[in-house]
């Protein structure tokens, strides 16, 4: 596999993540005798764990009405599966629980979110005492 196999959409800086996208490789040179080619049932069926990233648009209409939140990620080192983004009063952090909801975003990565519902936040012990 070289370079030519990969398609690139770069985002321009200061983009949100989720904006952009990385399409994979295509079924170059493949053949109907090809092992890919054989089960042609299961083609497009592979299901994706993470979510389809946000048109441009929708980003820039969910900040404009506030329901998303723009932010830098920070990932624990220790920690892979943490994130954090900082609030926009900048009194706390958002927490952001996973791998999947980081949604492929890498530490440092401008990104932008969607709060859940508050019954289903979590609160960091520190700020209970």
């Amino acid at each position: 596999m070289n370079h030519s196999d990969y398609k690139l959409n770069l985002r321009s800086p200061g983009t949100p993540r989720g904006v952009s996208s990385v399409v994979g490789p295509s079924a170059v040179g493949a053949s109907p005798g090809d092992k890919k080619s054989k089960n042609k049932s299961m083609r497009g069926k592979k299901k994706s764990i993470f979510e389809t990233y946000m048109s441009k648009e929708d980003v820039s209409e969910g900040l404009k009405r506030g329901t998303l939140i723009q932010g830098v990620l920070r990932i624990n080192p220790k920690k892979f599966h943490e994130a954090f983004i900082p609030s926009p009063d900048g009194d706390r952090d958002i927490f952001i629980d996973g791998v999947v909801a980081r949604n492929r975003a890498l530490n440092g990565d401008l990104v932008v979110v969607k709060l859940l519902p508050e019954d289903q936040w979590k609160v960091s012990l520190n700020f209970l005492f």
